[in-house]
């Protein structure tokens, strides 16, 4: 099937977005930087910065110069006055609506629980937080708004599927909804898929062009980047990582598989593991940060018999993670996989372990090495990443006539 082409608007549209995403991430503060970033002639690149000046989307200011004599160099920097982006993350027990700036700068954040009590007037508390978001503005421009979701969706009609332990709530056209209570432009995806695109703009993912996000928590998801850009295909359907059998006759799960990563690793069941051998009600985080500092303090001495329980529970989810990772990393070949959400507390040892297992078993072990790292956003990337899908609109030039 032959591409579209691209006619003379789209890429004056192209050009635009790249050269907010380039001083918006920090890749670039010059406009000689971005010419030789982009390639671009140096008038087409000063003919875009005089626009986006005249706009209220750039600014310069002038850098400090520590060395030397003349005039102190110009840096071009995002205005206060640049558009801001709002954004709504869906998850099963809480949802977050949020406003920041196109650098990610929070400023302001409504929450507010998902229960089953709520459940069925959810879309109208959402409304309501968003109402509350857009009072605050006053003179302020938005470029829409950006919703990232608790999956399975359909991220073409915007719509959230049948999520597992959802309270019931199914085929919900959130997107069409927020569109027609807010109208102003509305992006849809996946909280993971958004997750993982924010992670490339500004986070653990700078850095490379290929990786995958994993993002757990109460359920494991996943999103993939290639070639700089988030894997997505035509069926609208995002990758689900949580749902990759690692036991054929394993536990039942929810999606109507059986042995599903998430029915072993999510951070729901470690927490039921661990607060079974310990006796303890603590949260999968306090484990973490108990766990951390028990690694830290021990300095290789013997750990003590709570402590030894607790770790074969994460030295058990290092191998269960493992194995589902290794297939993914022998089918998509990425540089890097990026662990966040829940998973950021994780202890550095047992992530350690996971990138050793990993790269013991990948078929091209021999060649390339893999690196596990966590988030650039701590615990947060999802919440960041609502608003991924309106900036990725956004640097891709849908803004800019």
């Amino acid at each position: 099937m032959a591409k579209s082409g691209v006619n003379n608007t789209l890429l004056k549209q192209r050009n635009r977005g790249l050269i907010l995403k380039l001083i918006a991430t920090g890749q670039c503060s010059s406009r000689i930087e971005l010419s030789q970033k982009t390639g671009l002639a140096k008038m087409t690149v000063t003919y875009i910065v005089n626009e986006f000046l005249e706009r209220g989307i750039f600014e310069e200011r002038q850098k400090v110069q520590v060395e030397g004599k003349g005039r102190n160099p110009v840096q071009l920097c995002i205005s206060d006055k640049a558009p801001k982006l709002i954004g709504v993350h869906l998850y099963r027990e809480i949802c977050s609506v949020i406003l920041c700036d196109i650098q990610l700068k929070l400023l302001k954040k409504i929450c507010f629980p998902v229960t089953e009590e709520t459940a069925p007037q959810l879309m109208e508390h959402i409304f309501h937080a968003l109402d509350q978001i857009m009072e605050t503005l006053g003179d302020e421009k938005i470029y829409g708004i950006g919703i990232g979701a608790i999956g399975p969706v359909d991220k073409n009609r915007g719509k959230i599927l049948a999520p597992p332990n959802f309270y019931g709530l199914h085929d919900l056209e959130i997107a069409r909804e927020i569109e027609e209570h807010c109208h102003m432009p509305v992006f849809f995806d996946g909280e993971s898929n958004c997750a993982a695109i924010m992670e490339k703009y500004y986070g653990a993912g700078m850095d490379c062009e290929d990786f995958i996000y994993v993002d757990l928590a109460n359920g494991v998801g996943s999103g993939l980047v290639v070639n700089g850009e988030l894997y997505a295909n035509t069926s609208g359907m995002i990758c689900e990582l949580g749902h990759t059998s690692i036991d054929w006759q394993g536990e039942p799960c929810s999606c109507g598989n059986r042995g599903c990563l998430e029915r072993y690793i999510s951070s729901n069941v470690l927490e039921s593991q661990l607060q079974k051998v310990t006796g303890d009600m603590k949260d999968f985080r306090g484990f973490c940060q108990e766990m951390d500092e028990a690694i830290k303090e021990g300095e290789g001495n013997t750990f003590t018999k709570r402590q030894q329980d607790m770790d074969r529970v994460f030295t058990e989810m290092t191998e269960k993670l493992s194995c589902a990772l290794v297939g993914f990393v022998n089918s998509l070949n990425p540089q890097k996989i990026i662990i966040g959400h829940e998973g950021y507390w994780i202890p550095d040892p047992y992530l350690c372990k996971i990138e050793k297992l990993v790269n013991e078993r990948h078929i091209e072990r021999k060649y390339r090495q893999i690196q596990v790292v966590k988030s650039g956003f701590k615990d947060e990337a999802t919440v960041y990443g609502c608003t991924g899908a309106l900036l990725t609109a956004v640097f891709e030039g849908s803004f800019f006539d």
